[in-house]
């Protein structure tokens, strides 16, 4: 699994290399490297699902807590790469920027769509300070177990994905790098949750 973390580093210093190597299409909406994001983040909301009821059958009730949070943002930024279901409503194809859909406040469910979103954070930002769930990731971060490298990469590919964006205007680029920033979120959730458990079963090992 350590060697996830350099083979997505590899993946970001050649984006550049590998979209011009793709077609066009792979920029636009709806493309394979969409929806790559979309199973990507679905996938993180899904392990999260596992991982959290592994802490809770392990009577660590913070823990799971802390993973169900979480499970909140990973369907937001979901929802946020399927335009909240503009996707399924295309209007046509441009030859040159592909497909073009409806705008959000014609969707049939537009009234509830920001309502909705505004709800989830509001709810996730209450037990993030209710139940002190930022503590988790200090802690680790204070022992020296936090995973500052796949963390950072994180903090990276979000930025490389900027640049392609707004400066080298490379949507192929961005797509692949974005896929990039969600695989190293999942990773770096993995490592959280990996030592997590690791340092409370050292902690009943030392018990016993």
């Amino acid at each position: 699994m350590y060697l996830c973390k350099y083979f997505l580093i590899t993946i970001i210093f050649f984006s550049y290399f590998i979209g011009k190597q793709l077609p066009p299409s792979f920029g636009w909406e709806n493309s394979p490297l969409e929806w790559s994001q979309v199973v990507i983040l679905l996938m993180g909301a899904l392990l999260t699902v596992k991982w959290r009821q592994e802490a809770k059958s392990t009577a660590r009730y913070h823990h799971a807590r802390f993973l169900t949070w979480a499970i909140p943002l990973w369907l937001l930024m979901a929802g946020r790469e399927m335009s909240w279901g503009r996707v399924f409503y295309p209007l046509g194809i441009n030859a040159t920027t592909g497909p073009f859909f409806i705008p959000v406040s014609q969707l049939p469910y537009a009234p509830i769509v920001y309502p909705i979103i505004g709800v989830v954070i509001l709810l996730w930002l209450f037990a993030v300070t209710k139940y002190k769930l930022l503590a988790i990731p200090y802690q680790l971060f204070q022992q020296g177990h936090f995973p500052i490298g796949e963390f950072l990469l994180v903090i990276l590919a979000f930025v490389v994905a900027n640049i392609a964006e707004k400066l080298m205007h490379f949507e192929i680029m961005e797509e692949i790098v974005e896929c990039v920033a969600y695989l190293s979120i999942l990773l770096t959730e993995y490592r959280i949750k990996t030592t997590l458990q690791q340092s409370t079963k050292t902690k009943d090992e030392n018990f016993f």
